[in-house]
């Protein structure tokens, strides 16, 4: 269709190919003319994610700020025939809102983002899902309660709308799992415009307690980066805001030391969060300043709870930090939560056992510390390399018995990748961690290339004007980018899941269950019978 004269446009934009003039106005209507981008630059900055897939631009970037204005604005757009793709904070490596159409309207959900109701007696949050996870644990705060799974560490620009589609780990998952066990209920916009509830909220006289009221719609709506519909508020479980809590780190000699240990406090359930780093991350932490030196004030405080077992592993600590070496090889840290000192000590000296057992070191406990108390930091330093790399990562998601395989398997592949590595300037580094009792590997690849203006918009100005002008590397970005490919399919081949599946990872084609992919493809096609919500978001 004709794109719209520049006077309706607005002043200094230009429309997208597909854009059309009776849409783009009814879409205003709604939205309020401000709300409704149309120039390049805009629609070219939303389009784009961190992965460097190929993508298509959208042809307009809407803003809506309630449900009703979203459900409408959806409706309208695709009866119009547009793509409707959500977006969050944008922090997707996977293509998760990138469009697959030039005919798209891209959701930019940040202007929802209330949190609408604090209930601490039935132990429930109703939040709109443009909200990000910083600004819903501090309104929680003063109450009292968190929810279970309480954000990534991105989680000051991450919405709890991208983190529910993509599905996360993070911030209390050792206990609490993923981001989408986190939901209790949902309010849904589908491809039409109708607006869909789950869960106990569906229940005309009740309220978003309990997500099993009868099938489980809601998981229809988690992990599915918005193939299904657009979540507009979200439902999510609350529990109590620990009062106590210890910190631990250990330093191992091999991988399997510490992922033998990593392994058995995962079957524990009592850290809230538990992650372990291989050589190079440990280098990039002490590039940054927090160093992994032993600590010797702490043996004091590894007698947590007094008596013997705890004089016996302050004696352990003590001998062991003779021992300590600057470079780590390997590294282990965990936050340890509990409602009572009494508690967070006995599982502190739990963990603290398993570690000296699989040969373990204690160490400073700078890391966990540092995460816990500053949660929500600025995210150059999980975004870039110390040096201003691109950093990419993939993940293998798998049960715990699968842990130390996995890992070997990781590590058999980057070395025989080595000599590429090194000859196009490529490093990597992995890092383990656990959701309840599923064990997640996560390798990054590291290269310099061109930032782009999304990334250098995350970073503080300093650094964004230091990197600006690193030069695009094509060819390097290849190589790098099919390493991360060819990683990807031997997690398949070894059994692994992925969270945040997007449209890089296989999803039906990886299934051994034919119904079972038809079944989904028959869900799409009620939600979304023309196939406009997120194309191409879980190979749909």
């Amino acid at each position: 269709m004709a794109a719209i004269p520049q006077d309706q446009a607005g002043e200094g934009s230009s429309v997208g190919p597909s854009a059309d003039g009776a849409t783009i106005e009814q879409l205003r209507q709604i939205l309020g003319r401000d709300n409704v981008l149309l120039d390049d630059a805009s629609r070219a900055f939303y389009s784009q994610d961190l992965s460097f897939r190929p993508h298509e631009v959208a042809a307009m970037v809407l803003q809506p700020a309630s449900v009703e204005a979203l459900a409408d604005a959806v409706g309208v757009a695709t009866r119009a025939g547009y793509a409707v793709v959500p977006r969050g904070g944008g922090m997707s490596y996977t293509s998760g809102y990138t469009p697959e159409r030039a005919r798209s309207v891209l959701i930019d959900m940040r202007k929802m983002n209330r949190v609408i109701e604090i209930n601490a007696d039935d132990m429930y949050v109703i939040v709109e899902t443009g909200c990000t996870w910083k600004e819903l644990h501090e309104a929680l705060a003063p109450h009292g309660v968190r929810t279970p799974y309480w954000g990534p560490l991105s989680g000051a620009y991450a919405t709890v709308g991208g983190a529910l589609s993509q599905n996360s780990l993070f911030h209390g998952s050792g206990t609490g799992g993923t981001a989408a066990q986190t939901v209790i209920g949902l309010k849904v916009v589908l491809a039409d415009g109708s607006v869909l509830t789950t869960g106990s909220w569906a229940h005309k006289n009740s309220s978003p307690f309990w997500r099993h009221f009868g099938p489980d719609v809601t998981g229809l709506f988690t992990a599915d980066t918005g193939a299904m519909g657009v979540k507009a508020v979200a439902a999510l479980r609350l529990v109590r805001t620990a009062g106590h809590t210890g910190y631990l780190s250990y330093k191992f000699d091999t991988l399997e030391a510490m992922l033998a240990a990593q392994v058995r406090i995962a079957r524990l359930g009592v850290a809230s969060e538990c992650y372990g780093f291989d050589p190079y991350y440990n280098a990039g932490f002490e590039n940054q300043g927090i160093t992994f030196e032993e600590g010797l004030s702490l043996v004091g405080k590894i007698a947590r709870k007094g008596g013997l077992r705890g004089l016996k592993n302050a004696a352990r600590v003590a001998l062991g930090g003779k021992k300590i070496l600057r470079n780590v090889p390997y590294s282990l840290h965990m936050t340890l939560d509990a409602l009572t000192e009494v508690v967070a000590a006995e599982h502190t000296d739990l963990a603290a056992e398993i570690c000296a057992d699989e040969g373990g070191t204690e160490m400073a406990n700078s890391i966990p510390t540092v995460f816990r108390n500053a949660p929500f930091g600025g995210v150059r330093t999980i975004l870039l390399g110390s040096q201003g790399e691109i950093w990419i990562p993939v993940h293998g998601y798998f049960p715990l018995s699968r842990a130390i395989p996995a890992a070997q398997a990781t590590e058999r592949f980057l070395a025989e990748r080595k000599p590429l590595m090194e000859q196009w300037g490529i490093k990597t580094s992995y890092l383990t961690c656990f959701s309840g009792p599923e064990f997640v590997i996560e390798p990054s690849f590291y290269w310099h290339d061109q930032l782009g203006e999304f990334r250098l918009s995350l970073i503080e100005p300093e650094f964004a004007e230091k990197w600006r002008d690193i030069p695009a590397d094509e060819a390097r970005r290849a190589v790098a980018l099919g390493l991360r490919d060819e990683l990807r399919d031997l997690f398949d081949e070894l059994g692994g899941l992925h969270l945040q599946i997007g449209k890089y990872y296989p999803y039906r084609e990886i299934m051994n269950n034919e119904a079972l992919g038809e079944l989904v493809a028959g869900v799409k096609a009620v939600v979304d019978p023309e196939r406009l919500m997120n194309p191409g978001a879980l190979g749909l």
